[in-house]
Formats: C-alpha cells, sequence, structure tokens
C-alpha cells in the first residue's frame, strides 16, 4: 500500500481530489480508480506530466474550455446498454437513442480537437465508428434523436404507409358523420367524437335516441355523453388499422434486435472510446486544477529526493485567503535519512510537514504542485503520524496510538519511501520522550527512507547526520516595536500576521529561538510571570552549557 486512510486525511488529499472536476461518468470511474506512480514507474509518470503540459495552453482559453465542457458533460455511461447488447437483449429506443448520441459526440469531439490543433495521445484517441452510426442514423439526419426510421426495411415502409391510409380513411369518414350531426341536430362533436346533451332537453334526447349515427355512451345526473356510431367501413378500416399496427410493432422489434446485435458486436469500439474519454475527462480536469493552484509540473529523478522551492498547501492557503491573508512559501531540500524541524507550537511546524507530504503525494499521482519548482524521486511508500494518534476503538492513549503508527513506518524503513512523523512522544513524560524520539531518529538516519519528523525537543537535531532545520517564527521579530499593537489587539492576529513559517537549516551553534516567549507575550502573559521565564530559562541553559564543557572535559 502505497498511503493508508489516515495518511490522507492527514495531508488533506481528499481536498485536492475534490477539485479535480471530472465531467463524465467515464472520468469519474477513473478519477475512483486513480493510483500512484511508484518507484520504477519514473518513465509513465512523465508521460502523463507531459500529456498534462501539453493541454495547458488549451485549457487556459477559455472559449476552448466551454466547448469541452460542453461535450463532454453531455456523455452517459453506456456502459450497461453495451453489455446488455454484448449478452444478446433487445435494447429499448432510449438505449439506442442514448448509443446514437454517443456516436455523434465523439465525431464532434473528434472535430473539435482537429479544429483546435489540439494534441492527441494514444491513451486518449477518439475512433469513430461509422458504420455503426450510419446504422443509427440511415436517412443521415444528423439529428441526435433515435426512431425506427422507415429505412430500415421495406415491409416496415409498407406497413407504415398503409396504416397512414386507413387512418385518413377512417378520420374522412368519421369528419363526415361529424358534419352530417352538426347539419341534421345542429350539435358540434368534441375532438374524441362525443357530445353531451343535459337532461333537460328532452325533445333533442328523443331524436337522438333514433338517430342512425350517434349511440349512449355514459351519463351523469345532469347529462348523457353520446358517441358517433362507426359504419361497417370504418369498422373493418379500424380492424385492419390495429392489425397494421401489431406487425409494425413485430417488425421494429426485429429491427431492434438487429440493432442490438451491431452494437454487441462493436462493444470493443465502444468501450475503447469511453475509456479514452474517460482518460481525456481526467487528464483536462488534472490541466485545469494545475491552472486553478498555478501549479508548476514536478520534475521526476532518479535520485530518492525532494526538492521543493517556494511550496504551498492549497488548503491552508484557500483558508488564509479568506482571512485576507498570505501563505508563507516554504522552501527545503530532503534526501534520505532524517532531517527534523524545530521551532515553537503555532510556528508552522505541522504545516511543513503537511505540505511536504501533500506535494509528494500530488506528483506521485501525477499532478502539477503549488510551488515555483519541485524535484522529486519516486518512493514505494508514505506513511505519517500526524495529529491526535488517540484510538478510543483499541483504547490506546495518545502515545500508544503514535507507538503504533511509527512502527508501522519504520517496519518499512528500509524500504524508499516517505516517513512523516509530527511532534514524536509527545503524548509521553519529557525525559522518556525525548529518549525515544532521539532513540527512534537514529535509527532511521542510514534507513533509505526520506524521514522528516518535528520535535519540541532541539536536542533530537542534534545527532550527526541529521538535517537539522528551523521554523523562521518569531525570532526576527523585534518585540518592543509591537508594544502599541499589542495593547488592546487580537493577540492571534498579531502572531498569524508576523510570523515565519519558512524554514532554515542550522546546526549545533545556532542559539534556540525564544519564540514561546514571544508568543506569551503577544498573548497578553504578566510580564512578571515572562521576567520569570527569562531568568529559569537562562539559568538552564547555563547549567546545561557547563555540563557539556564537564562532559568533554
Amino acid at each position: 500500500m502505497f498511503m493508508d486512510e489516515a495518511t490522507k486525511n492527514a495531508l488533506d488529499f481528499q481536498y485536492i481530489l475534490n477539485q479535480i472536476e471530472v465531467l463524465t461518468p467515464y472520468g469519474s470511474l477513473l478519477k475512483k480508480r486513480m493510483k500512484p506512480y511508484l518507484r520504477g514507474s519514473e518513465e509513465d509518470l512523465k508521460d502523463q506530466l507531459h500529456m498534462i503540459e501539453s493541454y495547458l495552453p488549451f485549457i487556459k482559453n477559455n472559449n476552448i474550455r466551454r466547448e469541452f465542457n460542453n461535450l463532454l458533460s453531455h456523455l452517459k455511461d453506456l456502459r450497461q446498454s453495451t453489455k446488455r447488447a454484448m449478452e444478446g437483449f433487445i435494447l429499448q429506443d432510449v438505449e439506442l437513442f442514448e448509443i446514437k448520441n454517443f456516436l455523434f459526440l465523439l465525431r464532434n469531439l473528434k472535430t473539435q480537437m482537429e479544429k483546435e490543433n489540439i494534441p492527441s495521445f494514444k491513451e486518449t484517441r477518439i475512433e469513430l465508428i461509422p458504420k455503426l452510426e450510419k446504422m443509427l442514423d440511415p436517412e443521415d439526419t444528423k439529428i441526435a434523436t433515435f426512431y425506427i426510421y422507415d429505412a430500415y426495411s421495406e415491409e416496415i415502409r409498407e406497413i407504415r404507409k398503409r396504416k397512414k391510409e386507413r387512418d385518413n380513411f377512417i378520420r374522412t369518414q368519421k369528419k363526415r358523420i361529424k358534419d352530417q350531426v352538426k347539419e341534421d341536430l345542429n350539435l358540434d362533436l368534441r375532438p374524441d367524437n362525443s357530445v353531451v346533451v343535459s337532461r333537460e332537453n328532452k325533445s333533442l334526447l328523443k331524436t337522438i335516441k333514433i338517430y342512425p349515427y350517434l349511440t349512449y355512451l355514459s351519463e351523469t345526473y345532469l347529462n348523457i355523453k353520446f358517441t358517433i356510431i362507426p359504419t361497417d367501413e370504418i369498422s373493418a378500416a379500424e380492424r385492419e388499422w390495429d392489425l397494421l399496427r401489431d406487425k409494425e410493432e413485430q417488425e421494429e422489434m426485429r429491427i431492434r434486435e438487429f440493432l442490438s446485435k451491431e452494437v454487441g458486436k462493436r462493444r470493443r469500439e465502444l468501450y475503447r472510446n469511453m475509456l479514452s474519454i474517460g482518460k481525456l475527462d481526467l487528464l483536462l480536469a488534472k490541466t485545469k486544477l494545475a491552472i486553478d493552484l498555478d501549479g508548476v509540473k514536478p520534475e521526476i529523478g532518479n535520485e530518492h529526493s525532494i526538492w521543493i522551492k517556494d511550496g504551498r498547501h492549497p488548503k491552508i492557503e484557500n483558508l488564509l485567503k479568506k482571512r485576507e491573508m498570505n501563505f508563507t512559501p516554504i522552501t527545503l531540500h530532503l534526501k534520505e535519512g532524517v532531517a527534523c524541524i524545530t521551532g515553537a507550537n503555532m510556528g508552522g511546524k505541522t504545516i511543513s510537514l503537511k505540505l511536504v507530504g501533500l506535494l509528494s503525494v500530488m506528483a506521485h499521482y501525477g499532478m502539477y504542485v503549488p510551488a515555483s519548482e519541485m524535484k522529486l524521486g519516486l518512493s514505494h511508500y508514505i506513511k505519517s503520524s500526524i495529529g491526535d494518534m488517540q484510538s478510543t476503538d483499541s483504547g490506546l492513549s495518545t502515545f500508544g496510538g503514535e507507538v503504533r503508527v511509527v512502527s508501522d513506518a519504520i517496519e518499512r524503513a528500509d524500504e524508499q519511501g516517505i516517513i512523516l512523523i509530527d511532534e514524536l512522544a509527545r503524548g509521553t513524560n519529557p525525559e522518556e520522550g525525548y529518549a525515544i524520539s532521539k532513540a527512534i531518529a537514529k535509527y532511521l538516519i542510514d534507513k533509505p527512507a526520506i524521514t522528516l519528523l518535528t520535535t519540541h525537543y532541539d536536542n533530537v537535531a542534534d545527532l550527526k547526520g541529521i538535517q537539522h532545520l528551523q521554523v523562521v517564527g518569531l525570532s526576527e521579530l523585534k518585540i518592543e516595536e509591537l508594544e502599541d499593537e499589542i495593547i488592546g489587539g487580537d493577540g492571534m492576529e498579531i502572531i498569524n500576521k508576523h510570523m515565519d513559517y519558512r524554514l532554515r537549516k542550522v546546526d549545533k551553534t545556532t542559539a534556540i529561538p525564544r519564540d514561546a516567549i514571544n508568543i506569551a507575550k503577544i498573548m497578553g502573559l504578566k510580564k512578571e510571570i515572562l521576567t520569570l521565564a527569562e531568568e529559569i530559562l537562562t539559568n538552564s541553559q547555563c547549567t546545561d552549557h557547563n555540563s557539556q564543557l564537564k562532559t568533554n572535559e
């Protein structure tokens, strides 16, 4: 498995999937079946990204995009009808209509692509089925409706001709009778050849009783309804019309059976086009997403590493935009082994972790990524431990949940994958948490997995071979210049405004930033407490320094 459900949720990958707006049932099916390109399938992934790159200039054109949307949105799911035809069932008129419409849309789609010189690839090639198209449109009407045309057989033509003659004869004879009734009784018959007479008009009722062209039909307490008496000629013509209708239905059934068999014979061609349309639909949706995210094509290499320049997390960026705030792009370079991000809470460590994971997953799934540059070597898996790992189902504590997830990741550490761990061992006491964190980091240093972890234990990153990344945070902020802003201001808004989420590479000599102290000041903690905290921190650092000197001696 490349990615489990917990990792998918933690990285907000479903948010990205929701932005891929396919328009056809075939595109929806392929979207659900999307799989990542794993290590070893670099060339296939490059081909996928190349196709998106080829479609970009066309989908940026709103007119072309609208044309595609219009055509694709009218395509219906014909898989079941095609399967029924293949299995020998006789298709209904509505099914034959939808297949005919599908063939017309294929032609229009192919014409549109040729007109705009839009690239066609093997995976998205539209192949017309002119013989089936002609069978469903024998009179070459070019109209996307279906009817059992007279052109299908001489017999159906003759039956309909005779039916029409009988129908005209019946209508003519009934009109003659209606005109006679009008002349004799001054009564206007309804279109259904009936007439309603009031019970109070007794003289007229007496006349109608012996009148040769009208007969009783029904009555109410106020009126009596009559209808015309068909002549022997009319009755004979109606019986013949009924027989012709039965013959017409039988012949239409025979024609539908023939057409259904022809559809079944061409099932492979139909299914190939459905697949091509699904792939085209999904590719166009990915292309649109690339435009909407202002994304860049990730460069796929053989070296197992991750390079991101000015990366952005789309979901978080969108949330910040709604608050009229900007996302600070993040740049970093990760190789096999361990990289550690440190910094105060609220400093963006988790966001950096999720960003690396999300952009990596997007690239593995053949998408453009929201960054100015990205280079990536494919992995076999990605595993994360982000958020509250507490499990009420199994009764595990937060720490227990963390250990289980991290243990699962470590089991695959000898494979080239990506491991993301947020605030390792935060769910237990600091002394043991530090020891476990450092032990896990030390174990993973020489593994072929790319491990990125965040921690509030700064000394975890002091191990040789670990890349130490530090969130700039509020370390460069001159807190005294914000006193007027802090007084009466919204602490959270101030922090978000001035927090610098960029990462910088540091070493043992780099001073530990006092972001927590600055955050506490902005949030309004009493000055007396802040002063005591700074004294305690200074004394603690001096003690640690002296202990280190003694150890070195």
